[in-house]
């Protein structure tokens, strides 16, 4: 069976909802969900404070290291933003090597957000008997 999407919104709905880890220069980078977006909007990522590169850092980190590494700082900002220092100094000696995730930050952002129904294929790529809501 054919399933053939009629607008763009409709294709990043169903690629925000069947969407698997990447890996962008060695490091697996899970999908944006409900919680990581909650960490993100919790620890102002996206807000005024703070420089490009930590946001971006900020972004993999948090959809890259272990849940229970994020769990341990997320909700404290100064240990937050201290083990994003930390990550940053460890994972990229030059600010340049960061550029990737960046466009990779803002593409998931627009999936995720764009993902606001029920997916016609579920993650293994079969379709799925499920009804979508717009």
């Amino acid at each position: 069976m054919s399933i053939e999407l009629l607008t763009d919104d409709e294709a990043l709905r169903e690629q925000g909802m069947t969407l698997g880890d990447k890996k962008i220069s060695g490091i697996k980078i899970r999908p944006m969900t409900a919680l990581s977006l909650s960490w993100l909007q919790r620890n102002n990522v996206f807000g005024d404070d703070g420089d490009s590169m930590q946001k971006t850092a900020a972004f993999v980190y948090l959809h890259s290291e272990p849940r229970e590494v994020i769990r341990s700082v997320v909700n404290d900002r100064a240990a937050f933003l201290d083990a994003i220092d930390d990550w940053i100094e460890a994972k990229f000696p030059h600010h340049s090597q960061l550029s990737p995730y960046s466009e990779l930050m803002s593409e998931a952002m627009n999936i995720y957000l764009a993902a606001s129904s029920t997916a016609v294929q579920d993650p293994k790529g079969t379709t799925a008997g499920a009804s979508r809501k717009n």
